[in-house]
């Protein structure tokens, strides 16, 4: 009787615990994309260097500096390569919303009278306002992107200290309280980056297989294409549906109608891929639940947290099932 009472308090405690956390999060809410950009970041950068570490037998600390010369790199060629295609998408779209031609097409023809009607009533101030609005948003997310990167940077370079520092708050008088907190903490940081590290691998299936299909058609600026289907692909399930936009634009503008079908086959297809094969393939290898409450998942937290919850989504209730000893998350 005594050691099921024991057990009970132990459990109510980690509850108290865990309703901390929430209310830590809720009270932090604005700093949360900074936030879990920075683990994220700082969990694949910790993970890489062990490997390039095991791999070219260089020191800890050399193994991390290289994960990030390497991503910065590939950063300054993304942001090169990826201003160049979208100021080609942006003045292409403009060429083609202008161009007269249309007007000897029937069915074009009724597309180019609603957008010649579209243009001209269009309210110059308000689209200033709104192209200043999405600018400062473009803005602020590089800039949360700039300093995750500098602080998985530094956390990564001194984890073994910033550990070993931490081991004061365990022997403090709330060692109980803390203990609780970095179990928890600990538990879903291994939660979001082994799963984040399955749609990773996904994603690069996804982006060789839509480059290859691009390659056939003789897409211009590949690169800069192949760079935002990767960013994208990293949205689970809706990133390969988004990226559906700026290809079917550029498949019109360099082709015809048929240009234009073969890439909607294309992006049907890898989203039936990484739908109903990858994701719920590999995942189920990480999560073991079934792939509709997978996409209901997705579904709900989108709506609750926006773009945040497609990524986090699965992480939180891969947690939250493994918290409550519903279904362990087994840690391969």
């Amino acid at each position: 009787m005594n050691s099921f009472i024991s057990w009970r308090h132990s459990q109510l405690y980690r509850y108290f615990v865990l309703a901390v956390i929430i209310a830590l999060i809720v009270f932090l809410k604005q700093f949360m994309s900074l936030l879990l950009l920075t683990i994220i970041f700082s969990y694949l950068a910790i993970n890489a260097g062990k490997r390039i570490s095991a791999v070219l037998k260089t020191s800890r600390a050399i193994s991390i500096a290289l994960v990030y010369i390497l991503v910065i790199t590939l950063i300054v060629l993304a942001i090169n390569h990826g201003t160049t295609t979208v100021m080609h998408q942006v003045k292409s779209m403009m060429a083609l919303a202008t161009d007269t031609s249309w007007d000897t097409n029937g069915f074009l023809k009724e597309v180019y009278k609603n957008m010649h009607h579209y243009t001209t009533t269009l309210n110059t101030d308000q689209l200033i306002s709104k192209g200043i609005s999405h600018l400062n948003q473009v803005g602020h997310v590089l800039y949360e992107l700039i300093l995750a990167l500098l602080f998985s940077f530094i956390f990564s370079m001194t984890y073994p200290q910033l550990r070993a520092w931490s081991l004061h708050f365990l022997h403090s008088p709330y060692h109980k309280f803390f203990g609780e907190f970095y179990i928890i903490i600990h538990r879903f940081i291994i939660i979001l980056g082994r799963l984040f590290e399955v749609q990773l691998m996904i994603c690069v299936i996804n982006t060789a297989v839509m480059v290859a299909v691009l390659a056939f058609l003789q897409f211009p600026y590949l690169l800069g294409f192949a760079i935002l289907i990767f960013i994208l692909g990293l949205i689970p399930v809706f990133g390969v549906i988004i990226s559906l936009v700026p290809l079917t634009i550029t498949a019109f503008i360099i082709g015809n109608w048929h240009t234009v079908l073969i890439i909607l086959v294309a992006v049907a297809c890898v989203h039936f891929l990484e739908s109903y094969f990858l994701h719920p393939h590999f995942m189920s290898q990480r999560t073991h639940m079934p792939i509709l409450v997978i996409l209901l998942n997705l579904i709900i937290m989108e709506k609750l947290f926006g773009v945040w919850g497609l990524v986090v989504g699965l992480p939180i209730l891969t947690f939250l099932l493994d918290f409550f000893r519903i279904q362990k998350f087994k840690n391969q």
